[in-house]
């Protein structure tokens, strides 16, 4: 199964990319995680995590952080990160029952009529044949899609959700199946409500991006434990965020960031390792590696 948006974003991600060709954290820590955000909520035959966030090669991101020319959805306001939730992650409410479609052909769903409180909705698309779909807010087709192989089908990749952000302006919905597609559609309403950070002993601020509250010190990452197994920790966001171990900042100027470019690939070629601790940011847990 493989899922991208359409060419006009497609278009916008390339331009974004040259203008932050500097290296920045999320480009170094997460390769594509521009096009990560973009896909924020697209699961691939996962169900919804109660913390309510997507882990993309261990930088982990809430879903409710949007990208650009999205509805904006009126949030509730933030309120403290209940236990099993990520601070500065949504709680995610499930509001009323599923609607399910089958779709063959393109079709136009409305949603102007939904309950109070709904912020989002999820929507699943689950092929049943191969094909391919775009589904989305947007009439004019700026929206998500994915493709799915025969060996899709019947497997775990056969499936693919987002959780699209509504507003007063967001009406209807478009699935745009092609290449013979056949898909069963479902449409769930929820609220999300952000939650803030939360502060260690020390005073710093833990949790993930995207909140209310902006970028914790210690950002929740998935790395590695001594023993090689897969770890949730936090890392520094100045670690996260440093050009290189010996250039803690960005580089100011296209000469310094080519010279910066040239150091860092001599001395390592292979990446490095930053700490992960635990959320008091004292105890460290494993590592977390960067390039």
């Amino acid at each position: 199964m493989n899922v991208q948006f359409d060419k006009g974003r497609s278009d916008a991600i390339r331009q974004l990319l040259i203008e932050t060709a500097t290296p920045s954290r999320q480009q170094r820590t997460q390769p594509g995680l521009v096009v990560g955000l973009l896909l924020v909520g697209i699961l691939t035959g996962a169900g919804a995590s109660t913390a309510a966030f997507a882990a993309t090669r261990g930088f982990i991101t809430p879903v409710i952080a949007q990208p650009s020319g999205q509805p904006r959805p009126d949030l509730p306001d933030a309120v403290q990160a209940p236990a099993g939730t990520i601070p500065g992650a949504p709680v995610i409410s499930l509001i009323g029952a599923p609607t399910v479609l089958t779709v063959t052909a393109p079709t136009e769903h409305p949603i102007e009529k939904r309950p109070e409180g709904v912020t989002h909705v999820r929507v699943t698309i689950a092929a049943l044949t191969p094909g391919s779909v775009s589904w989305g807010t947007d009439a004019g087709g700026n929206n998500p899609s994915a493709s799915f192989a025969a060996g899709d089908i019947g497997r775990s990749g056969d499936t693919s959700w987002y959780d699209f952000p509504l507003d007063e302006t967001t009406d209807t919905f478009f699935i745009t199946p092609t290449n013979g597609l056949t898909a069963t559609v479902s449409f769930q309403y929820v609220n999300m409500t952000p939650t803030h950070l939360q502060r260690n002993a020390a005073g710093q601020t833990f949790g993930v991006e995207g909140g209310p509250d902006g970028v914790p010190d210690l950002i929740l990452v998935s790395g590695t434990s001594p023993e090689g197994e897969r770890v949730q920790g936090y890392a520094r966001s100045g670690e996260l965020a440093a050009f290189s171990p010996e250039h803690e900042e960005q580089p100011s100027t296209p000469e310094e960031a080519l010279a910066w470019q040239e150091e860092r690939q001599k001395e390592h070629p292979h990446g490095w390792d930053i700490p992960v601790f635990e959320s008091d940011g004292i105890t460290q847990i494993g590592t977390f590696h960067i390039g």
